[in-house]
């Protein structure tokens, strides 16, 4: 049996593709490598979208790219500077991911762009009872008082089944990022709405417990802002569980564990409206 042809070869000091293969058959590989991780739909379309126009306009073998190469294209953009920052992190993973396959020994030095701190809002708490008030039915109300409540992404919830629910421990059952598993919980409001969600006609706890699509998730939290004028998205709320959970003295290290974090960096931005007011008032005396 003939030993397998090596994926890469050098060519003038430069590490290349071997084998026939080209840029397009390494995204290929890189982007089966972010499915098997468990990656979502959408995120497998960023790398997909963004690193094909990139590798579009180099003008050599991936593994003779160098810093430069990189500044240049990402300056030589037209998008926001977050746009171009999505483009870096794109980038970045798929020279990382050659770096730990052995395809390329070293990856260009690359420095991030600078983007401007976003605006990032959560709805307050009184805002979020005046979203219950003027929700319409009992549906539309759990949504958000388990957006809310539990801190759930959007896709996360609309994937809930009546089988995830634990309607004695008042838990939920997730399928989060990355194919991991973890159960979130939920308050008594929640838990009334839940109980006459469930006692609704021709409504029995199995199948889907909303029995809505991300998208039309998204669509009645359109509408719902659009009459209220309140900021109303799964992400606002999904920071508003996170801020107040640490202002009422959660551990955040429980946050990020009920959030799905794989960072605490990442938590620490959800709870970044958590002032030095809330943390005198949480300060408990070390001597007593």
């Amino acid at each position: 049996m003939n030993p397998p042809t090596p994926l890469v070869t050098r060519h003038n000091g430069f590490e290349v593709l071997a084998g026939g293969a080209n840029e397009s058959g390494l995204l290929t590989l890189f982007l089966r490598d972010r499915q098997e991780k468990g990656l979502t739909v959408n995120t497998i379309e960023y790398y997909s979208m963004y690193l094909k126009k990139f590798l579009s306009e180099m003008d050599k073998p991936v593994a003779g790219i160098e810093k430069e190469d990189i500044t240049e294209f990402i300056g030589s953009l037209t998008c926001s500077p977050g746009g171009k920052h999505a483009y870096f992190r794109a980038i970045r993973a798929f020279f990382r991911w050659m770096e730990a396959e052995g395809l390329i020994s070293n990856i260009p030095r690359m420095v991030a762009p600078k983007v401007p701190k976003p605006l990032r809002p959560a709805v307050s708490a009184v805002d979020v009872g005046r979203l219950l008030t003027a929700a319409k039915g009992t549906r539309d109300k759990l949504i958000v008082s388990l957006l809310a409540d539990t801190g759930l992404r959007r896709t996360e919830l609309s994937s809930v089944e009546w089988a995830d629910v634990d309607l004695e421990q008042d838990t939920i059952r997730v399928w989060g990022k990355g194919a991991k598993q973890r159960l979130v919980r939920y308050g008594p409001r929640s838990k009334s709405l839940m109980e006459m969600w469930l006692e609704q006609p021709n409504k029995q706890a199995g199948g889907s417990l909303l029995g809505l699509q991300s998208t039309g998730l998204q669509d009645m939290l359109s509408r719902l802002q659009e009459r209220t004028g309140i900021k109303c998205n799964a992400h606002a709320l999904r920071r508003t569980f996170a801020c107040e959970s640490v202002r009422n003295g959660l551990n955040v290290f429980y946050v990020q564990s009920l959030l799905g974090h794989s960072s605490l960096t990442m938590t620490r931005i959800y709870a970044e409206q958590v002032s030095s007011e809330d943390a005198i008032k949480a300060y408990k005396p070390i001597v007593t």
